[in-house]
């Protein structure tokens, strides 16, 4: 039984399929098994997998596009390591990602969930997304600040608590699982490179911007509901504002706006004890000041 199972859903990606694979075979840590599913590609993306011969590859391939909610639980299902490490098949990843997460895991067994910090521009900083639990938990309400194809999981989590994405949540399944997770588990970031996450015109997040920020919109507001708040139309663009540091601080009616729904959030987190009020409170005020986490 392998110690990791890298899972790669790939949906007509063969511009940039075999460097992705190519990224896990070549990892400087070698016990694993990686899964990969195609999800009735077009464009040559199976034929591409089929030539693959390295003996740690499982190799799934669908007659028709099922989706990646599907793709990515039909992986979980076939998953046998001890860890879990997603990919997705337009990025790669660096070619000690999988000791250095497996080692943190491995030390940190109070830790279930771990992303890492990623670039979108080879040779520029990296994305260091908010690290240590309370802090991911709390920004999580703002925005996925877990880079899904980044992430590790315990099987063993995966199996006791029943874990799949769900299929309501469209283009955002990581946010929603995410958000599901953090208050249930332990989750971590490192503030470690392991990740290209590749730009470009076909990725879920340019072609379903749309129906992503609705979902995205419906994650939130389950979060909302925690705090006994349901967010009008007018409410749920200014959290938009806030989240995308949108707000002008030398524009009065924008900045009071934002002030006081951050003030009626943080009232009603103190009633109900959901966040961690402190850093809630320095969330929105980032939010605010127009100082993403970095």
């Amino acid at each position: 039984m392998p110690r990791a199972s890298v899972i790669m859903s790939v949906y007509n990606n063969a511009e940039f399929i075999l460097e992705a694979i190519h990224s896990i075979l070549i990892q400087t840590y070698t016990d694993f098994e990686f899964i990969i599913i195609d999800d009735g590609s077009t464009d040559g993306s199976a034929y591409l997998i089929s030539q693959i011969t390295d003996p740690r590859v499982v190799k799934i391939y669908h007659s028709e596009n099922k989706g990646l909610v599907a793709s990515l639980n039909e992986g979980l299902s076939m998953a046998t390591g001890e860890y879990i490490v997603r990919m997705d098949g337009d990025d790669f990843s660096v070619p000690d990602r999988l000791a250095v997460q497996i080692s943190f895991m491995d030390q940190n067994p109070s830790i279930d969930v771990c992303g890492a910090a990623y670039t979108t521009t080879i040779g520029e900083r990296a994305k260091v997304n908010p690290i240590g639990h309370d802090e991911i938990k709390t920004w999580l309400l703002f925005h996925c600040c877990i880079c899904h194809p980044s992430v590790i999981m315990r099987n063993r989590m995966i199996h006791r608590l029943g874990i799949q994405y769900d299929i309501n949540y469209p283009h955002a399944e990581d946010y929603e699982l995410f958000n599901r997770l953090a208050f249930q588990v332990q989750v971590a970031n490192l503030p470690i490179c392991l990740l290209f996450y590749r730009q470009h015109d076909r990725k879920v997040s340019i072609q379903h911007r749309n129906i992503q920020a609705d979902t995205a919109r419906r994650v939130r507001q389950q979060q909302f509901y925690k705090l006994g708040l349901e967010l009008s139309d007018e409410e749920n663009q200014t959290m938009v504002e806030l989240l995308e540091f949108r707000i002008n601080p030398k524009d009065y009616a924008s900045y009071s706006k934002a002030s006081g729904f951050a003030r009626w959030v943080l009232d009603q987190n103190s009633l109900y004890k959901i966040y961690n009020q402190e850093l809630l409170n320095a969330a929105f005020s980032r939010c605010i000041s127009n100082l993403p986490y970095q």
